[in-house]
């Protein structure tokens, strides 16, 4: 069933452009953009890291955080208020496939759109390439479980489409920004800076980094976002199970 769910969810997306918009092209642009800009910096300002190094490794984070603020929220709103998640109840699908089949999707867009940018950095940029392949695919793998359970919680309390897009914006652009997505971090205050280092987005974006730079796996983000990922889902499904 959950397979078939997720041919189902891929098809469905296909005909919802904006949310392939923001899971794929919104990421690889603003990337694209910043590394035009700051890419030949020398590191003073970058946590010690080349401009390209810091934001292609943080802009693979928001690959995943696009997607669990924006996306899928976003799709699973829409189900809702459209009474589809109703009918899935009613044919005998759990709140358990549905979680899954949406991780699922979740990561096919990530690995996606993270290729994508892959490929954009190193055609175009000097980009020092990751010290421990291994390391970086099992961060990204727990911020696809984080992303996706807590973007599958946030599309079941939100009532529309269009407040799940207005949340999504807020809480994507509240924390990426300020963990990696925009200005240097060593410009922001210390307290701010901090604070948005324990956010979901701030995690995934140190759980990266440092297998990416040499530093081994970063454990007390891997260990939040794990975190995340199994209170999310309890919540989610309890949630998807009342609807």
């Amino acid at each position: 069933m959950t397979a078939g769910l997720v041919w189902t969810e891929i098809k469905l997306l296909a005909r919802e452009p904006l949310v392939l918009v923001v899971s794929l092209l919104f990421p690889l642009l603003l990337m694209a953009l910043l590394l035009v800009s700051f890419s030949d910096d020398d590191g003073t300002a970058y946590l010690g890291l080349g401009g390209a190094t810091f934001y292609v490794t943080a802009y693979l984070s928001a690959a995943v955080a696009a997607m669990g603020f924006m996306g899928t929220p976003t799709h699973l709103a829409s189900y809702r208020s459209s009474g589809v998640l109703r009918r899935f109840r009613a044919a005998g699908i759990r709140s358990s496939a549905l979680l899954l089949a949406q991780i699922a999707v979740m990561a096919i867009l990530a690995v996606v759109g993270a290729a994508l940018m892959l490929s954009l950095a190193y055609a175009g940029w000097d980009l020092t390439g990751p010290e421990s392949a291994v390391g970086v695919v099992v961060s990204f793998g727990a911020g696809v479980l984080a992303f996706a359970a807590l973007g599958v919680f946030l599309g079941s309390v939100i009532g529309s489409a269009r407040a799940a897009q207005g949340l999504g914006l807020l809480l994507f652009f509240g924390t990426f920004f300020l963990v990696g997505g925009g200005p240097p971090p060593d410009i922001l205050p210390d307290a701010l800076s901090t604070a948005a280092g324990w956010t979901p987005t701030g995690m995934l974006v140190d759980a990266i980094q440092s297998p990416w730079i040499g530093d081994g796996y970063n454990v007390t983000a891997l260990l939040g976002l794990g975190a995340t990922a199994v209170i999310a889902s309890v919540l989610a499904i309890a949630r998807l199970a009342r609807i």
